[in-house]
């Protein structure tokens, strides 16, 4: 095998990675689920927001910000790089939350920690992939009230004095014999719940198309090089 035929398959194998990179970025599904949410005031509040792709994501390529639309004008909250985390401004606290953990699992939801009557407006959910930017940007419009207990219509939880900044829970009620107990779901397992199955599908159909290809690589490569031997032994016989 001589030095173009490397070259060559240097150049097959390079566009197969690119293949590969290009299908693991490809977003689906990227929700905020509903346009409008209605929240109550003084309890901590979960925007949902989701997004699906055929591979698993290298944390350190995915940036998430989310932002809010202030007279007509859109004001970053809070922005994701990797695993740092970068607040708009210091007076914020840790109101703004997301699940650093679960963001390049698809998990883009949003916690609000108090939520205020000032927080009602436009909430603006940005995603970056591998210094993509992915159009249409989801927005959702929030109005934040205060209601009785039980009656908000928003996902939240009871207010604590704490919410980790990685974890947050719904709660939810079983009812056993003689007795209730309160198991904690996580939310990211609520929302990608369904959709285990599609993921394990999706890889699957990936790997075979990966394998496929490679044969199809090696087979073009091995063509080419019999080509070019028996062009330059037909050349030795006319010398």
């Amino acid at each position: 095998m001589g030095p173009a035929s490397f070259h060559l398959l240097f150049i097959l194998f390079e566009l197969f990675q690119l293949f590969c990179i290009t299908s693991a970025v490809k977003v689906e599904n990227f929700t905020l689920f509903e346009s409008k949410l209605t929240l109550k005031a003084h309890t901590a509040n979960i925007i949902p927001c989701m997004f699906h792709t055929r591979r698993h994501l290298n944390p350190l390529k995915v940036q998430l910000e989310w932002g809010k639309i202030d007279r007509n004008e859109y004001v970053p909250l809070i922005h994701l790089y990797g695993d740092h985390v970068r607040k708009a401004s210091s007076d914020y606290g840790d109101k703004y939350q997301v699940f650093i953990p679960e963001v390049s699992k698809g998990n883009c939801s949003l916690v609000i920690n108090p939520t205020e009557i000032t927080d009602s407006g436009t909430y603006q959910v940005r995603l970056t992939i591998v210094g993509k930017l992915y159009q249409p940007t989801p927005s959702i419009e929030v109005e934040v009230v205060n209601q009785p207990k039980g009656e908000s219509r928003g996902w939240f939880k009871k207010k604590t004095t704490t919410v980790p900044p990685t974890t947050t829970t719904l709660m939810t009620t079983k009812a056993k014999k003689g007795s209730a107990a309160n198991n904690n779901e996580s939310a990211s397992d609520v929302i990608f719940h369904q959709l285990d199955a599609i993921e394990k599908k999706i890889f699957i159909f990936i790997i075979v198309i990966g394998v496929f290809l490679s044969i199809a690589v090696m087979a073009g490569v091995l063509l080419i090089i019999k080509l070019r031997q028996k062009s330059k032994k037909g050349d030795e016989e006319e010398g």
